[in-house]
């Protein structure tokens, strides 16, 4: 997600953007989206001119297949090496290998379903701005839900524990926006938080769902601005029911929250605040309520901690290089080769996304 990327490096900087430079960075991600769309649909009315063949979706208007979908093999290079892999990629563990699965999204980080058979990502790709989408693991039999676009632009989609919904982001331009819960099957779209309108320069919300279902944690801004003294580094943990109510803080200066699989604690990273600067720091496991907490893994620039489906081990990105600790001994590992947004596809593999600036 290079829009993420950047907005990381400039806040840790303690840069100052004013309101003329964040328009100008939409506008330049507006129209990088522009030309995808432009491509996608050229090639769409190619094959529909070659084949005289206009595909018909079997799925309910708010889970349209995109036709054509189907994971993409590597093509080889004019001397008959595989073509670098770029976009999602499983990647294993014990030896390194990565198989692409054909998608690169235009603006996501992705998430695997809790039985490790589909992921979840934002692409704006298919001409219908930034909407969430799920395809199976192996990238085929892509859906996009038209209705969370909406929203707003949808951002940061991240499974239930049952699999049957996705809780994301919808970001009104400037804004930070709301939280909102998709339903897969239906194709319903419920907004579940109704916060105060607020810009800030840090804008991942980072919604995540309870192991048991029932409440969503994120990450909420303490202090709105652009263009002037802060512009929104101080962020805290909050949570708020799956369908809907009063957010409750959980723990001050801390984001990315995830839970272990058994519901009894929370992985997170903190963040290290003083003179009016900020920067992702260290891994923090603690109680579900924010209480008791031990670092586990030194920072700065780690980010997106993911429990193993056994709760023995976490996954993180520190500054673009993936690391596994075992929360138990802190022996901690580093993946060869691996860079970007990990998840877990099962305890030997991960979904990593690779080849993006």
């Amino acid at each position: 997600m290079p829009d993420l990327r950047e907005v990381f490096e400039m806040v840790k900087q303690q840069t100052e953007p004013d309101l003329d430079s964040w328009a100008e960075q939409e506008r330049r991600m507006r129209q990088q989206q522009r030309k995808q769309k432009i491509g996608a649909f050229a090639l769409v009315a190619m094959f529909a001119v070659a084949a005289f063949v206009f595909v018909v979706s079997s799925q309910n208007d708010d889970g349209d297949a995109i036709p054509g979908t189907q994971p993409e093999t590597e093509d080889a290079s004019p001397d008959g090496a595989a073509a670098p892999i770029v976009g999602f990629a499983r990647y294993d563990i014990a030896t390194g290998e990565m198989t692409g699965i054909g998608i690169r999204a235009s603006s996501s980080a992705v998430d695997v379903s809790p039985d490790g058979t589909k992921i979840t990502y934002v692409d704006s790709s298919s001409g219908t701005g930034d909407t969430v989408h799920v395809a199976n693991i192996d990238g085929s039999d892509v859906r996009k839900f038209e209705r969370t676009n909406l929203a707003g632009d949808a951002k940061a989609p991240r499974w239930s524990p049952d699999g049957t919904k996705i809780v994301f982001q919808g970001k009104r331009g400037l804004q930070v926006g709301d939280l909102y819960v998709l339903d897969v099957t239906t194709g319903s779209v419920e907004q579940i938080t109704d916060l105060e309108p607020m810009t800030a320069g840090l804008w991942w919300m980072a919604p995540t769902f309870s192991s048991d279902g029932q409440t969503v944690y994120f990450n909420k801004a303490r202090v709105a601005g652009i263009g002037g003294r802060d512009i929104g580094q101080h962020w805290d943990i909050w949570s708020v029911p799956a369908s809907g109510g009063e957010p409750t803080l959980i723990r001050r200066d801390a984001f990315m929250a995830d839970f272990s699989p058994s519901g009894d604690a929370i992985a997170f990273v903190g963040a290290r605040s003083g003179d009016g600067g900020f920067e992702t720091a260290d891994v923090y496991v603690a109680g579900p309520d924010g209480t008791d907490a031990r670092k586990i893994a030194d920072g700065p620039g780690v980010e997106f901690p993911r429990w193993s489906p056994d709760g023995s081990e976490i996954v993180y990105d520190e500054s673009g290089d993936i690391h596994i600790i075992d929360v138990g001994s802190g022996e901690d590992q580093l993946l060869d080769g691996a860079a970007g947004w990990p998840e877990w596809v099962d305890a030997d593999t991960l979904m990593i996304e690779v080849g993006v600036a």
